[in-house]
This record gives structure tokens, C-alpha cells and sequence, in this order.
């Protein structure tokens, strides 16, 4: 989960809503989150001065090697044998959760975009040739009025995550990709869009 350090905030009402579902689970599963991140440098997939005065520093594939590294380990040492992984993501997490499973490399098999910042500067052109190797299921979520009322690069977020929805289904097949408009802004009801995210790759709705 790259929700940045707020997750430990989100966890009451995530649990909330997933508790009454846990028993549709197929199979049991595992959430895992790693903090001390910083948004803009660590979850940008390359560099970027398209946002002024933010510092998108393009550091997600180090990123990664700390999470498919040490964090996956330490993980695999508390859990046992995983049988598949996933990876989701809010914001510029939701980015990095989808460039984290388009790699030639990835190890994920299920990744979520909540509110993602699909307007990036290239990655839907990215996407576009991105092999995606082992991606059986996504999901891509966005607030309507965070797509109505962006502005500048932020303004793409609609025409973006339809794009990048739209290229997945092609892939995966449409039973396999989920696309939902939440009500609000970005910022409106984020515990919620996660856990309902977190419910579908793991086939609990």
C-alpha cells in the first residue's frame, strides 16, 4: 500500500468498511505499507518540472528496490509462502502502484490506481508500450470533482485514467479492470476509496 505516512490514520475507517466482507475473501491476504516516503521525489517514476515548485525527482525505482527488496522479505518471514502480489497506491502512490506493475521485472499481479496522478507528464504514452508482465487484475478510481475542478497538468485526470482504464481492459479483459467514480474532491472520503480498492483486487465485493 503507498499511501505515504498517512495510512496509520486511514486504518479505522478502512477496516470499517472491509470488515463486513473479510468472509468473501477467497483466500486470506496480507496488507503491507512502508512510511518515511516523500511524495513528490519517491513516487514520481522519472523526473518532472511540469508542477512548479514541486520536486518530482523521478526516485521510484529505488523505491521499489527497497519494497521488492527488504520490505517483501521481512514481509515473506512474518507470512509464509505468498502465493501472488499486489501493490495499490493513492495519489502519486496510485502512479506508482501502476508503473511499480508495467516494469519488464514486476512481481505484481494486482495493482490499484485511487485517485491516481495518471496526468503525469508521459506516463500515458508510457503505458501505452509498458508490458505490464504479470498484471491479472487493476483498478483505477477517481473523485468527480477532483477531475472537474484540476487545473494545469492536474486538468489531464480524467481523459488520463479513461485512457490508462482503457488500454488495461484491452490487456487484461474487461472482467479484470474496474473503473469508479467516486463522489468528492481528492481529498474526500481516501480510507474509503482505498478499502474499496483493496475489496476488489482481492475479490471481496
Amino acid at each position: 500500500m503507498c499511501c505515504g505516512d498517512e495510512l496509520e490514520a486511514m486504518l479505522p475507517d478502512m477496516a470499517e468498511r472491509l470488515e463486513p466482507m473479510i468472509g468473501k475473501a477467497i483466500s486470506p491476504f496480507a496488507l503491507a505499507s512502508i512510511a518515511d516516503v516523500d511524495w513528490d521525489a519517491d513516487y514520481s517514476p522519472w523526473p518532472s518540472n511540469e508542477l512548479p515548485g514541486r520536486a518530482m525527482a523521478g526516485g521510484a525505482d529505488a523505491l521499489l528496490k527497497v519494497i521488492e527488496g527488504p520490505l517483501l522479505t521481512a514481509a515473506r518471514e512474518r507470512l509464509g509462502d505468498v502465493a501472488s502480489l499486489g501493490i495499490l497506491g493513492y495519489s502519486l502512490g496510485g502512479l506508482f502502484a501502476l508503473y511499480a506493475a508495467s516494469r519488464a521485472d514486476s512481481p505484481f499481479e494486482y495493482a490499484a490506481s485511487v485517485s491516481g496522478a495518471l496526468w503525469y507528464e508521459g506516463f500515458v504514452e508510457y503505458a501505452a508500450d509498458a508490458p505490464f508482465p504479470r498484471l491479472r487484475r487493476a483498478y483505477v478510481s477517481l473523485g468527480r470533482r477532483e477531475a472537474k475542478a484540476a487545473r494545469g497538468p492536474m486538468g489531464r485526470s480524467a481523459a488520463a485514467s479513461e485512457t490508462v482504464y482503457g488500454m488495461l481492459s484491452a490487456r487484461l479483459g474487461a472482467d479484470n479492470v474496474a473503473f469508479e467514480w467516486n463522489n468528492g474532491n481528492h481529498f474526500f472520503e481516501v480510507p474509503q476509496r482505498v478499502a474499496k480498492s483493496v475489496a476488489y483486487l482481492c475479490g471481496l465485493q
